[in-house]
């Protein structure tokens, strides 16, 4: 059924762009070419038109056709009944009416009917006037069929700030290449044409087509660029996905599609021009046969990539789907930046570049005496690009880009603890350092969870490790043995207790870089309806208190009395008890009246944010404190902490409040947390 809605979907692309291309080349190109002429050659161009505006008529049937049976196969897709009995009015009528794709056919169907009732007028065409307003109108008609195109494919379901420049980027992208593909055919018609009967005129129209299509051109390559960025992402999803992978291969069919326009443009184009200037018609017939030939070799290479477009707008895109990364290797700057062999490497690699340039440029301001220049600076060019290769270049594997099943959660963190503690703890250590009780009796030591390098590698990496294991080390796969949930959930564990390794450095102030990412976490106050952290994004700061009674209620008593200042700083604060949530939210009723008490989720809160209790002075595993305060801005990054008896800086509210109001002049600057945490 895919493969059918793809290959209509293809077919249906390709009658509007022909509809759009035969329209502007009769306005933009015969039209005017035709005018400077000899009023003779006015019967050529009418025997033309009547050639293009046949061609157009059946590309309008062709389209209507098409759309009627994407339309029947939509209906069986959505219904989920074979197509012999997907064609009644109830499915179709759901179709039409319940979904977008529905509606926007509607639309696209009433300008068909008008399209096609201004085709059939052309008949009636009094005089030039006439003529081109008939043929201006059906051309604004047929292209917003095909702009429209864009509200049932994938950048119609484009949300946020980015759907208006992604449909705006898809409607051009759609009529260029409209504009330049469905043009070639009536451009083989009139070189054809021409060919039994030489005319002046055909240079003209060739001169301005070519003028065009480059815009055309122009246009496609900076609408792709815009759309591919949407649409893929990344390298690993262009690579790794099938969307990506097709996006390839249109790509691959474009480079002889635009070496052809270049070759019809650079060269033939000009010996035609040349050649119409000295002898209008001796000669003309070689040269417009093969200009003739390369013609209809870019309308079948662009037939190809309208067949390509139709698969892609039935494939998921990269965003949307987890990219299997195809090769062994990839490039990482954090992971080799600390290596003191790079930074030469890199300088050297950068001057052999900015030779090569040099050189190329040299050769190419003296391009018939040195070729030899220009092949030695893209060689130069080529070679030292991939100099720094060997000290970028880390183990990959076909997971490394795949995004988290599980969110970067305390439930999920808290989870995979006891789950490290199960089936990893032995070997690695409680902390993580790799010094657990059974490391003496191995070959290789236990990799150390909380240096630099676990963060250096993406979630992807671990993932792969978990589950098949590390070659050539100790390191057993838990792929038969944890779920995938389950692993997903230790990963989230051993990012948090990296990140904590970090925290022994963080202060009651704020500072001026956010890295630490705040795991998300659901609470509930008993009464009402649960809350995220995450909620918070965008509109207020979070000041999470954990705590434990009797010992922090005079500090919960400061806290509540400033609660107005800290409010109008556009700050939350909720406290999570360490210990018996219950008794804790009926103890505190009367002394912190202010400010929410989580109870649902506390547990989960408590022990993962309790990673983070190790100060820089901190020595071996320290018990969890009785009381810790957490400034969490608005973009969702732990900033600060303030731990009693460790660490000075709150103990009076009001430094606390200096710190919230800093934070709350602060403009955002870091990326979100979800692009940071792989």
């Amino acid at each position: 059924m895919i493969t059918l809605i793809a290959l209509v979907r293809a077919l249906h692309v390709m009658a509007l762009a022909l509809l759009v291309g035969t329209l502007a080349f009769l306005l933009l190109v015969a039209r005017p070419a035709f005018r400077r002429m000899h009023p003779k050659l006015q019967a050529e161009r009418g025997a033309l038109d009547r050639v293009v505006m046949r061609l157009a008529t059946g590309s309008l049937v062709l389209a209507l056709v098409t759309g009627l049976v994407w339309l029947w196969t939509q209906a069986a897709l959505a219904t989920g009944r074979p197509l012999s009995q997907a064609l009644t009015l109830d499915a179709l009528f759901g179709v039409l009416t319940g979904t977008q794709f529905g509606r926007v056919q509607q639309l696209r169907f009433g300008l068909l009917a008008a399209l096609g009732a201004f085709l059939l007028f052309r008949e009636r065409e009094a005089d030039d006037r006439d003529w081109v307003a008939l043929r201006l109108e059906g051309a604004l008609l047929a292209g917003a069929l095909l702009a429209a195109l864009s509200w049932v494919g994938h950048a119609g379901a484009t949300e946020g700030r980015e759907r208006v420049i992604h449909l705006a980027a898809n409607s051009l992208h759609l009529l260029a290449a409209g504009t330049w593909l469905g043009g070639l055919l009536p451009l083989v018609l009139l070189l054809g044409q021409a060919r039994k009967a030489p005319s002046p005129a055909v240079a003209e129209a060739v001169r301005r087509f070519s003028v065009l299509g480059l815009l055309c051109v122009a246009t496609l390559v900076l609408t792709g660029l815009v759309n591919s960025w949407v649409l893929v992402g990344s390298f690993p999803g262009l690579v790794g996905t099938a969307y990506g992978r097709l996006l390839l291969l249109k790509f691959a069919l474009l480079v002889p599609l635009f070496a052809l326009a270049a070759v019809n443009r650079v060269r033939l184009k000009r010996r035609l021009l040349a050649g119409q200037a000295t002898s209008p018609v001796r000669g003309a017939q070689p040269m417009l046969t093969r200009l003739r030939r390369n013609v209809l070799g870019e309308a079948g290479l662009g037939a190809a990539i309208l067949l390509v477009v139709g698969l892609l707008g039935v494939t998921p895109p990269a965003p949307h789907v987890p990219p299997d990364w195809p090769f062994a290797v990839r490039l990482s700057w954090d992971a080799n930046k600390d290596r003191p062999e790079l930074l030469p490497a890199m300088i050297v690699a950068g001057a052999a570049v900015l030779l090569g340039v040099m050189a190329a440029a040299y050769g190419l301001a003296r391009w018939r005496r040195r070729t030899w220049a220009i092949a030695l600076g893209v060689a130069t060019i080529v070679y030292s690009g991939l100099m720094p290769y060997r000290y970028l270049a880390i183990d990959a594997y076909p997971t490394t880009y795949l995004r988290p099943a599980v969110p970067y959660s305390a439930l999920s963190v808290a989870t995979g603890a006891r789950l490290y503690s199960e089936h990893c703890a032995v070997c690695h250590g409680v902390t993580g350092h790799g010094d657990g009780p059974a490391a003496r009796g191995l070959s290789r030591a236990p990799a150390d969870l909380t240096a630099q390098h676990t963060a250096d590698h993406t979630a992807g990496d671990l993932f792969w490790w978990v589950t098949h294991g590390i070659r050539g080390s100790s390191m057993p796969g838990f792929g038969d043995r944890l779920s995938e949930e389950d692993r997903w959930d230790l990963i989230n564990f051993l990012r948090a207790l990296a990140a904590a390794e970090g925290a022994r450095w963080i202060e009651p102030v704020a500072g001026p870089r956010p890295w630490l990412v705040a795991p998300d976490f659901t609470f509930g106050m008993g009464v009402g309806p649960a809350e995220t952290l995450k909620s918070h994004r965008g509109w207020a700061l979070v000041h999470l208190v954990l705590f434990t009674l009797p010992g922090s209620l005079p500090r919960l008593e400061a806290i509540d009395r400033a609660w107005t200042k800290i409010g109008y700083a556009r700050a939350r604060v909720l406290a999570v008890p360490l210990r018996d949530p219950e008794w804790a939210y009926r103890e505190l009723g009367a002394h912190a009246a202010n400010f929410p008490i989580a109870v649902e989720g506390s547990r989960e809160i408590a022990e993962t944010y309790g990673l983070f209790r190790r100060g820089w002075k901190s020595p071996g595993v320290p018990q969890t404190p009785p009381h810790m305060e957490f400034l969490i801005d608005r973009q969702g990054y732990v900033r600060a902490r303030w731990i009693p008896d460790q660490e000075s800086g709150w103990d009076d509210v009001s430094r606390l409040l200096v710190q919230i109001e800093r934070l709350d002049r602060e403009p955002s600057g870091a990326p979100a947390p979800e692009e940071h945490v792989h």
